[in-house]
């Protein structure tokens, strides 16, 4: 019986959120099982918030005390989701009856039990995480759960939060978060405001833009509410919130989450916020290899034309268009909110 598991790696906030369906997948299989998970100190906050993990060893650069940790435990598998060869040194001489790695590099082969985790073009790359966990259940006996629909249900804060943005009546609460964490290319300032305006043009909705960042991001933030300001359209900065964990909690307030950056987005996804990504135009499709958790028909996701001299330069979406189906599915989505 598999009373203990542990997940390892994750060094950043966007490839975190991506193995909340692993987690679910290992949470909802064992739910007697303590699911457990090594990360970077980023992601501390975050994963202790996560409903799917028992217990958070984070990564605090001292191998050896790392590693008495692991063995303290005593864990019946060890799942290494990200595999490097300090991974390996952490765990090898640990006495777990189960240790999975992927098939990727020459560290596979340190592994006596390993995974295809190669995902089809036609999936997104969460699918991943999902391959290792499922080869796992299958090689112990046990059957695959089904994925949800949702992720995160924070839904009975979703009301404090929205007090938190300043929402009243029946404004719908437009989160736009200016920047890109290097996945997807950069909306100019100009740009983006010209499209939350020409939204605000065309929805039937009352909306309120509230423009998120983080760090360097706020100069961006300021000058696309300052464009917007100019045409008292209603606009506001997000406050400063103590950690990432509270800022992904807030989302859940949410009516829309528009960015180029996935990292937002995918926290977005955890809630089934209605999500609109914009990525650069790759053969690679982007938009399917790391779109959100959202459901299907509540994404949106916009491209320059593909090519070497196109496809990272954003001005080329037609953000005409973009806002008319923007527009569109909030006046569709949203139809009985009155």
């Amino acid at each position: 019986m598999i009373k203990r598991v542990l997940l390892i790696k994750h060094d950043k906030i966007g490839d975190f959120v991506l193995t909340w369906p692993s987690l679910y997948l290992l949470k909802m299989a064992l739910p007697q099982a303590s699911i457990e998970v090594f990360v970077s100190p980023a992601v501390k906050t975050f994963a202790q918030a996560c409903p799917y993990i028992d217990h958070v060893i984070v990564d605090n650069g001292d191998d050896a005390a790392i590693s008495q940790q692991f063995a303290e435990r005593q864990y019946d598998a060890i799942l290494v989701s990200l595999s490097e060869w300090r991974t390996y040194k952490l765990i090898r001489h640990l006495d777990v009856p189960y240790k999975l790695a992927p098939k990727h590099a020459w560290f596979q082969y340190l592994y006596r039990h390993r995974a295809n985790v190669t995902y089809r073009k036609d999936e997104p790359c969460w699918r991943g995480s999902c391959m290792l966990v499922e080869h796992f259940l299958r090689h112990h006996g046990y059957p695959i759960p089904a994925l949800p629909k949702q992720y995160w249900d924070m839904s009975q804060h979703r009301q404090q939060w929205q007090q938190y943005y300043g929402q009243q009546g029946n404004e719908l609460l437009i989160f736009a978060h200016a920047g890109t964490g290097g996945s997807s290319g950069a909306l100019a300032p100009a740009d983006f405001a010209a499209l939350l305006r020409k939204i605000n043009q065309q929805t039937q909705r009352d909306c309120k833009f509230v423009l998120t960042f983080s760090g360097d991001e706020e100069v961006l933030a300021q000058a696309i509410y300052d464009n917007l300001r100019q045409d008292d359209i209603k606009v506001v900065l997000a406050k400063p919130l103590p950690s990432l964990a509270d800022f992904a909690e807030s989302i859940v307030a949410a009516d829309m989450f528009i960015a180029g950056s996935t990292g937002p987005l995918h926290l977005a996804g955890l809630h089934d916020v209605p999500t609109v990504g914009f990525y650069a135009g790759r053969r690679s499709a982007p938009k399917i290899r790391w779109q959100t958790l959202t459901q299907s028909h509540k994404r949106l996701a916009f491209t320059p034309p593909v090519g070497k001299r196109t496809g990272r330069n954003m001005a080329l979406i037609d953000f005409d268009a973009a806002a008319n189906e923007i527009a569109a599915f909030l006046d569709t989505h949203y139809a009985d909110q009155q």
